[in-house]
């Protein structure tokens, strides 16, 4: 797939975001391989990929979990409390921002604004928003979960 990418595109340096846009959008991450072909076809080092992936938030580099976490850190949702939720969620999930669980299930993002800033602070799973998390809730909004999955399984 990372080849049928990169032919569309010229070797200008101008279009390594483009074409790590589009990987991003297609593959949902940017593994280390990704960058090594990315860096091989524009003719670069890899650490000039690796240092463009991980300046920008937006470029993931292990794969999303199969149940992805987003968190709301717009200003309403900062405000109401993002941050602990984020760090809450960091402890249950015992993951960091941008990373996934060892079982693939969890994965844990941020965003600026969900548009919900009147249920703040907000958490968004898969595609459903989670309204008004609270530290305490983000306990029983992960047990839930795992006991979802558990029972889908």
């Amino acid at each position: 797939m990372i080849n049928e990418i990169l032919t569309q595109y010229t070797k200008s340096k101008e279009n390594l975001s483009l074409v790590l846009q589009e990987i991003q959008e297609k593959v949902g991450y940017i593994s280390k391989e990704m960058m090594q072909e990315v860096a091989d076809f524009f003719g670069l080092g890899p650490v000039d990929v690796y240092t463009l992936v991980t300046f920008y938030k937006k470029f993931r580099r292990f794969p999303p979990g199969l149940y992805p976490i987003t968190v709301c850190l717009g200003t309403a949702c900062y405000l109401a409390g993002g941050e602990l939720v984020l760090e809450t969620l960091e402890r249950e999930l015992e993951i960091k921002l941008g990373e996934t669980t060892k079982d693939g299930l969890f994965s844990l993002d941020t965003a600026a604004c969900f548009g919900c800033c009147n249920f703040a602070p907000v958490i968004k799973i898969k595609d459903t928003i989670v309204p008004r998390v609270t530290c305490s809730k983000v306990e029983e909004v992960v047990v839930n979960l795992k006991e979802k999955i558990k029972n889908e399984i």
